[in-house]
């Protein structure tokens, strides 16, 4: 960058009638240069070149759930948008994005006096359902001596009154959203209105030694389902939810021995199947279904995903969920990638481990504090080929 003074001289001595390529030659300047500095009429200076701000993509959502609700401070917005810049910048931005806003309105007296809890399921249009937890008091055989209770999902649609519903291993929200995420994709349809009775789900408990990355909770959930334009509800009454509970509690009454987890949800699949073709009207659910969401327009739910990452323990064992996961020793003091689902543990490297990029798969076991050794599959990959090993 020349100076004003270099600049001044430059027009001085060619106003005076010196050749350019002198001017360059004396001043030590490119001709090219000096040509630019006799057309400028300015002199030169520095000026950065203008970059969009990295809030400009964030603005739409910002401004949605401002308008949802004026009170989201910068912080919550921060977690419900994936802010990845600083939180100073955040604040300034939303303070300026919160002037732009119409001050919101007094509710009506008449609305007070009518609260929306009060209002029937018929008031609805067709698209919604019903979701909860219903507890059987049946035990199940876990495995390693272990009798437990585990929740089953029950989500009704609202209309036609389909029903299903799937066994957990738990009712923490990640086993809760797993069974969620897996039924909407066998409805190929999300319901513009989720009305949850969310009371017996617990909240969030962390599934390993110091995870990261885990942020499958009920305020993440209600957040996404906020992006995606879906509608959440929690505290109205749920009375196709109840009787779905009263059907399910007559038709599994509890068993004096424990049985399988396996066999009770292949029981109760089949009596889902039943209940649907017996009380529900094909036709009237294809109608209810064409009324709800494409999964493709609600990928901000379905986006969630239980993975996170971990770093096993010195004995190469992985926590999660309760139990141990056995490694080995090429994920020794490494950070590694986990999924989950309610039937499988999949452990893989980040990056090129001991040999090559590993995955191992345990099926999930349903039991506490158990150490476990032996996995479905152990692949390596390396220079484009796989091969399976026999110990983790």
């Amino acid at each position: 960058m020349l100076s004003p003074e270099q600049w001044q001289e430059v027009r001085r001595l060619h106003a005076e009638g010196m050749p350019i390529k002198q001017i360059a030659r004396t001043r030590r300047i490119a001709p090219n240069t000096v040509r630019r500095l006799v057309r400028s009429p300015q002199p030169p200076r520095y000026q950065r070149p203008e970059r969009a701000s990295v809030a400009a993509a964030f603005e739409p959502r910002i401004l949605r759930l401002l308008k949802n609700d004026p009170a989201l401070t910068a912080a919550d917005i921060a977690r419900r948008i994936n802010w990845p810049a600083s939180a100073s910048l955040l604040r300034s931005h939303v303070a300026r994005l919160r002037i732009t806003l119409p001050p919101p309105q007094p509710t009506p007296r008449l609305q007070a006096q009518q609260p929306f809890a009060s209002l029937a399921p018929t008031d609805f249009r067709p698209g919604w359902a019903e979701c909860g937890l219903w507890l059987p008091t049946q035990e199940f055989d876990v495995g390693h001596g272990q009798m437990r209770t585990r929740p089953v999902l029950v989500m009704v649609a609202g209309d036609s009154r389909r029903l299903t519903a799937c066994l957990l291993p738990s009712p923490a929200f990640r086993d809760v959203w797993i069974a969620h995420h897996r039924v909407l994709q066998e409805w190929g349809a999300v319901p513009h209105t989720l009305r949850w009775e969310n009371h017996d789900i617990q909240s969030l408990t962390p599934w390993y030694f110091e995870a990261r990355g885990w942020d499958l909770d009920w305020a993440t959930y209600m957040a996404r389902a906020e992006l995606a334009d879906l509608t959440v509800q929690t505290g109205l009454p749920m009375p196709a939810l109840h009787v779905a509970h009263r059907r399910l509690k007559a038709a599994f009454p509890a068993q004096p021995s424990a049985i399988s987890p396996h066999a009770f949800a292949m029981d109760l699949k089949s009596w889902v199947d039943d209940a649907n073709a017996t009380a529900t009207s094909p036709a009237r659910w294809a109608s209810e279904r064409s009324a709800m969401r494409t999964p493709a327009d609600a990928s901000q739910l379905l986006g969630l995903r239980a993975r996170g990452r971990a770093t096993p323990d010195a004995d190469g064992y992985v926590a999660i969920a309760g139990n141990h996961y056995l490694v080995g020793a090429w994920g020794a003091r490494r950070k590694l990638t986990v999924e989950v689902t309610n039937t499988e543990v999949v452990i893989s490297s980040s990056g090129y481990h001991a040999g090559g990029f590993h995955t191992v798969t345990y099926a999930r076991n349903w039991a506490r504090s158990v150490r476990l050794t032996d996995p479905q599959h152990h692949t390596v990959s390396e220079s484009g080929t796989s091969r399976t090993v026999q110990s983790p």
